[in-house]
């Protein structure tokens, strides 16, 4: 097993979690969701859309396990990065 490939796969899941406790707060601060479909699982489940959220980033989690190239599992985990630094960032500047 490649400590590497654990580690990555475990980024995931924790941007995953860093990504809806930050969507969170932004809501709370007014903003709105910028994608449509974590729009619509929002409007739809209300305060249970992170079911979906968390579904999501476990199905993502369980495809990189498979994965064997390492460097596209950390092309993955970086781009899941983005979210949760926009968020950041919105929080900041609302402050």
């Amino acid at each position: 097993m490649n400590l590497v490939k654990v580690f990555l796969v475990l980024s995931v899941l924790a941007l995953g979690c860093a990504d809806i406790a930050t969507t969170n707060k932004f809501l709370e601060l007014g903003f709105r969701e910028a994608n449509p479909v974590m729009e619509a699982a929002q409007a739809t489940f209300g305060e249970w859309w992170i079911i979906p959220k968390l579904g999501a980033t476990l199905i993502v989690s369980a495809l990189l396990w498979h994965s064997k190239n390492v460097y596209n599992i950390a092309l993955v985990t970086a781009f899941l990065c983005t979210p949760v630094i926009n968020n950041l960032l919105l929080i900041a500047g609302a402050n």
